[in-house]
């Protein structure tokens, strides 16, 4: 029976959680509440870090400004404040990391408006706030740089290195996944042996961001790196599929700290890291006629967005490649 035919008096819903809450919470209260959903939500633990860490950033610029500790009384002038705060001072959060007297990147920068978006339309949604500081902040813009691959020449100098031993095979298995799947550094190194079927030449990603499951291929060669490295020298107690000469699991940040040796070693130019190798297997799987939609799914993106970074890079290199041949200066033998 509906309310008003029983003559019981019907209340409006509450615009806001916090109408009804006898003391508010604060920034920081809110802030773990918001981690909490994180986690609940299956957000991996490396992203809830992330979040953390910039919203504590948040936190300590509040605390230092003086700004409200009631979230419903942040302002877009708070907003930008803290945004420009993070982009021009030399020395941030108190100087305690290393990080924090390095001069703070666009992309960063991004990440901060990113979060804190994300934080207050939660609050938003949870009723805990009437509307976003954020509305009236413009995202910084992030500059268009084009992804550099590695040369055929780069990549064989870097496989060369890899020997026949436990370290030679364990590497250039990790080189040739890179390579041959573009699996990014966590993902490979979250892989177990048992996501590996050699029958099929297939490989379950797990852990992809997003908690995002997929299913990449090897190919040939591939096979034949990973299947060497774990049929004749991996032993380990464990079921990764890369470990160390103790048999202890290797992380993505050895597997970042190898990588960057061997380019080191190999005398590569410009960026020496996984990421790189990423890039080189987006850009090669399109030279070779690969479509867009495809490689948005092996790579475990959830939009075309960073896809087209790989088309650009692309239509640059093959453009400088093509003028080497069809130079209007050279062939018409100008002097």
């Amino acid at each position: 029976m509906a309310h008003h035919e029983s003559g019981l008096a019907t209340k409006a819903m509450p615009a806001r959680i916090s109408e009804h809450i006898t003391r508010a919470p604060t920034l920081d209260h809110l802030i773990q509440g918001y981690l909490v959903t994180l986690r609940s939500e299956g957000k991996s633990p490396q992203t809830v870090l992330s979040y953390g860490d910039q919203l504590s950033h948040f936190l300590w610029w509040c605390e230092r400004e003086g700004a409200p500790k009631d979230a419903d009384k942040v302002t877009t002038a708070h907003i930008r404040g803290f945004l420009l705060y993070a982009q021009t001072e030399p020395v941030r959060w108190g100087g305690r990391s290393t990080s924090s007297r390095r001069p703070l990147c666009t992309a960063t920068l991004h990440r901060y408006h990113r979060t804190l978006s994300a934080f207050f339309h939660w609050l938003g949604a949870e009723c805990l706030i009437s509307g976003s500081p954020l509305e009236g902040v413009r995202k910084p813009r992030l500059p268009q740089k084009l992804v550099q691959a590695l040369t055929p020449e780069e990549l064989r100098r870097m496989l060369a290195l890899c020997g026949k031993d436990f370290l030679g095979a364990r590497n250039r298995a990790i080189l040739m996944l890179f390579l041959d799947t573009g699996l990014r550094v966590s993902e490979l190194s979250d892989l177990r042996l048992s996501d590996v079927d050699f029958e099929t030449g297939t490989i379950t990603v797990r852990s992809g961001k997003g908690q995002k499951q997929r299913v990449v291929r090897m190919g040939n060669r591939c096979q034949r790196a990973v299947w060497r490295w774990a049929a004749l020298f991996r032993e380990s107690h464990t079921d990764r599929l890369f470990v160390s000469r103790g048999s202890e699991p290797l992380d993505a940040r050895a597997v970042k700290t190898l990588v960057k040796r061997l380019c080191g070693r190999a005398g590569v130019s410009g960026g020496r890291g996984c990421h790189r190798l990423r890039h080189t297997f987006a850009i090669e799987f399109l030279r070779a006629g690969g479509d867009v939609m495809t490689l948005r799914y092996l790579l475990g993106h959830s939009s075309l967005e960073m896809v087209k970074r790989y088309l650009g890079s692309l239509d640059a290199e093959d453009a400088a490649r093509a003028h080497q041949r069809y130079s209007p200066a050279d062939n018409m033998k100008l002097r």
